[in-house]
Formats: C-alpha cells, structure tokens, sequence
C-alpha cells in the first residue's frame, strides 16, 4: 500500500522569498531540529526551489544562526527600548516586568523559538557552542544594563540580595515553561474544567503572574 504524503502548510503568499524560507525553516527546526532538517524539506515547506536556500543562506547551519540571533536582536532591542522610554534609573518592577513582557510577547508570535532551543539543548546539539557564543555576543550591553540596574536596587535597599545567575535562570525557567508545557497545561485544564486559550488576554495576565510572583520574592516593603 502506498502511503499518501502529508502536504505541508505553505507560508503566508505574500511574504518575500527570504522571508518564505525563514518562516519555514522555524518549523522544521522546531519539529526536528537542526540535524533532523533537510535543505529540501525546507524548499518544499516555503514552495520554493532548494537552489534558492543555497543563494540567500549557503547552508543550513547559517540559516539555523540567523534565525537564532534575530530572536536575540528583537528580544534585546524590544528591551532597551522600553527601558529607554521608562526613563532612567528603572524601578526593579518596571525592568522584570518589561523582561517578562519582551520574552512572552516575542515567543507568542513566535512559538517556535522556545521549543528550538529546548531541542537543541536537550539533544546536546554539537552546534550548541557556536549558537550560545553568537547569542551572548548579540546581547550586547543588555545583561550588563540588567545587572546594573539590579545592583543599584540592592544598594538602595529596594530589593533583596539576589545572585543574578539565580534570578536569570528563575526568569527563564517560568517564561520557557509557558510554551513547552502547552499541550500538557492544555489537557490539565480540560480535565479540570478550566477554561485555558493561549490568546492576548492570556499572555497579558500570564506576564502579570510571572512579574507578581517574582517581585513578591525579591522586592522589600517600606
């Protein structure tokens, strides 16, 4: 018997063929990571012709760090800039809460970012080491200002004494959990009967839960 092929969804008509190919690359990084995709798999996930990857991107393992240094960018741009307009010195709850915003609104319109890397790092990647130093160098000055700001807090006494490492990997740990843990929150609020839809209004109290929770933890009341 001959199995019929899955035809797979095409990206939006009107996009530009860079942005074809990006869009479907995110897929199948995501569903098979970067070992698991082929050149091909992405040509026909975007509906455009192999030659065409090789032109804009050379080979895979480029097209995999562009696209993970353009998360970087838009999450640290998207940072500083509302930390910028907040005015400086930022409070410690402006700068978690506009942290949390940066990431959970990123990753909302993009949900694939988050389960990449959790693939790649889970599957030990031998890719990981250049994909982290590209990351770190595409931070710029982002963890410093965070730091920084942090510091101050703590001398002005507004905040408890906190290892950065610690507070970074907590952040971390409860935006990331928001996304991989969708098909099994989704079924837990179903078995509860609850009502659970990862839309606007979700991720808005869901950045108000994680900046709630973790300024409780480290903010000193007057």
């Amino acid at each position: 018997m001959v199995k019929q092929k899955i035809k797979k969804a095409l990206p939006p008509p009107d996009l530009t063929t860079e942005q074809k190919i990006l869009a479907a690359a995110r897929q199948e990084f995501c569903e098979r990571g970067i070992d698991g995709t082929r050149m091909q798999a992405i040509a026909d996930r975007a509906g455009v012709n192999k030659a065409l990857l090789h032109y804009y991107f050379r080979t895979k393992e480029k097209l995999f760090h562009i696209i993970i240094r353009d998360l970087v960018t838009t999450i640290w741009g998207k940072i500083n800039r509302e930390l910028d307009s907040a005015g400086t010195p930022a409070d410690a709850r402006t700068v978690i809460s506009t942290l949390v915003s940066a990431y959970i609104n990123t990753f909302a319109q993009n949900p694939e970012y988050p389960l990449i890397l959790i693939h790649q790092l889970l599957h030990r990647d031998k890719n990981v080491p250049l994909i982290l130093n590209q990351v770190i160098a595409s931070l710029g000055e982002g963890p410093k200002r965070l730091t920084s700001l942090l510091s101050s807090e703590i001398r002005a006494g507004r905040i408890r004494k906190i290892e950065p490492i610690h507070f970074i990997l907590n952040l971390i740990g409860m935006i990331m959990v928001t996304y991989v843990s969708r098909p099994a929150s989704e079924m837990l609020s179903r078995a509860s009967g609850l009502t659970l839809t990862y839309d606007e209004e979700f991720y808005e109290t869901r950045i108000k839960a994680i900046t709630d929770m973790i300024c409780e933890g480290i903010l000193l009341k007057e």
